[in-house]
């Protein structure tokens, strides 16, 4: 039988159609390689006691017990969110747009990393860029070295840095959906509440995240033992500034918070719990984060203090780092 030229000849046309639009949104086909300049560190199987005397009264004393895992030794940089987004531009997972956004300094259009495509989280904001250095709920203006240093150059559709010093700063202006999507972007986790805590006291149940579990100034990057105080020269400052806690763990305490995995319950945790991971939303979909920042007091550096906020909140001390379980 003779073949009909006319049926093969749609059919090879059929086959070389265009389908770029289908490939920018399918997302990446296997999970992106870390960036070489993330270092994971092993943080060995364990039971330890979470929880502490807070002014909430929400972190109850738990045994829990953990499976070993890895963690990243410092906070994720904003040059490797800048690798993980122009990775994830090509993929199709994010857009750039402009948004309306109120602080208490005011209203303003500012330029924000939106969720795209088949990217987890699409359709939510990941970051902010560009930003003017932001205010306290006070309205106070803070120091501009607290703007986004992440910014979109429209003529190349890369993202780069404003100023090259700052490749090694942790990124801020984060939200969680941000932080979720880099995690999942790499196959790996954001660090889930039990993980961050057991990280943090190094071992040795520590108090404070720091080398030897005691706190001053020169230990991290905080603001003084007093609530509320407005610092308006204090700012984030490059990842690994201060010496490791004994896990070899850099800022843990201090400089930016960090997301958690979890879901914030002030009464979530039981006694002798496996692995532990609130994944039931409540009321309010508030997410944990830890480790105060630079412009919080003391307390909120303590290993067991607790803090949540909404997903889409992130502003310039709001960061994170990421853990990778043992399969």
């Amino acid at each position: 039988m003779k073949p009909n030229w006319f049926i093969l000849f749609i059919i090879f046309i059929i086959s070389c159609e265009d389908t770029s639009d289908e490939k920018e949104s399918a997302g990446p086909l296997a999970p992106g390689t870390l960036p070489n300049s993330i270092i994971l560190k092993d943080i060995p199987e364990g039971t330890f006691a979470m929880g502490g005397s807070t002014m909430q009264n929400d972190a109850q004393v738990v045994s829990v017990t953990l499976s070993a895992f890895k963690i990243s030794e410092k906070e994720i940089t904003n040059q490797e969110y800048i690798d993980f987004l122009n990775d994830s531009f090509v993929d199709g997972w994010v857009r750039v747009v402009s948004k309306q956004l109120v602080d208490p300094c005011g209203t303003y259009t500012e330029k924000v990393v939106m969720g795209d495509g088949n990217a987890p989280n699409a359709g939510e904001i990941f970051l902010q860029l560009g930003e003017t250095g932001g205010c306290t709920s006070k309205g106070e203006k803070e120091h501009i070295n607290n703007k986004s240093w992440i910014s979109f150059n429209s003529g190349t559709n890369k993202f780069e840095l404003l100023d090259d010093t700052k490749g090694d700063w942790p990124v801020n202006w984060i939200k969680w959906f941000g932080a979720d999507a880099f995690a999942q972007y790499y196959d790996v986790d954001l660090p889930s509440e039990a993980q961050w805590e057991y990280a943090a006291r190094g071992g040795q149940q520590l108090v404070y995240p720091t080398d030897d579990g005691t706190l001053d100034l020169t230990k991290a990057n905080y603001n003084g033992d007093s609530p509320g105080v407005y610092n308006p020269d204090g700012h984030s400052i490059a990842v690994g500034s201060y010496s490791a806690n004994p896990y070899g763990l850099y800022d843990m305490g201090g400089n930016v918070w960090e997301w958690c995995q979890d879901y914030y319950s002030s009464t979530f945790y039981q006694n002798g719990e496996l692995n532990p991971v609130n994944s039931s939303a409540g009321s309010d979909n508030k997410r944990v984060r830890r480790g105060g920042s630079w412009n919080y007091h003391s307390a909120t550096l303590l290993t067991y203090s607790r803090a949540n906020d909404f997903e889409n909140r992130g502003n310039n001390h709001f960061g994170f780092r990421i853990v990778k379980n043992n399969s």
